[in-house]
């Protein structure tokens, strides 16, 4: 039996990717919401998941709730990587911890963005979601975020200012690019 060299499986693969057509992006993607909240939780890692990722997006309109979702456990997971780049004593695991948080304040502005261009507003459907989500994630993490130093009443109140700003930039509407710079008179006339 031979060892497979792994790297110049994975270098291949990657080679095959860049050269392979995309799938048909243009003629819409039709998925059941049911099936397209399966997909989301079982995304795989890597460039699979941006592939995923995609389809996701190309779902289309029926999706919006998936965005607010995403939207409830990026600010989740921004409080839970907070308080392990605080709370821990290990320099590589700060490290790691500041990488994904500064990736999910990110991933947080940008779905703000998308729910602004849906125009969609929270409601209280979606604020009882996000607390019935906080809630498992203090019967999940609750010993650990202690162990932190983040107290369950400190991470609630986190989470939640952080969700509301989340929503009031969403009700801001969908936000102005800034183009380049006109001047109202050209420089050589008085």
């Amino acid at each position: 039996m031979t060892a497979v060299d792994w790297s110049v499986v994975f270098e291949a693969e990657e080679r095959r990717r860049k050269i392979r057509p995309q799938p048909a992006w243009g003629s819409g993607v039709r998925l059941d919401p049911v099936v397209a909240r399966s997909v989301r939780r079982f995304r795989p890692p890597g460039e699979d998941r941006q592939l995923v990722d995609r389809l996701l997006e190309t779902a289309g309109p029926s999706r919006k709730s998936d965005v607010m979702s995403q939207l409830i456990s990026d600010v989740l997971a921004l409080g839970y990587y907070r308080a392990l780049r605080d709370g821990t004593r290990d320099p590589a695991t700060t490290e790691v911890a500041a990488r994904v948080f500064a990736g999910l304040e990110r991933r947080l502005a940008y779905h703000v963005d998308r729910l602004r261009r849906q125009r969609i507003a929270a409601s209280a459907k979606w604020r009882a979601r996000a607390t019935l989500e906080t809630g498992g994630v203090l019967v999940g993490h609750g010993r650990a975020l202690r162990r932190l130093g983040v107290p369950w009443l400190a991470f609630v109140t986190d989470a939640w200012a952080q969700f509301e700003r989340a929503l009031a930039e969403v009700r801001k509407g969908p936000s102005i690019r800034p183009g380049p710079r006109v001047r109202a008179r050209p420089r050589d006339l008085v």
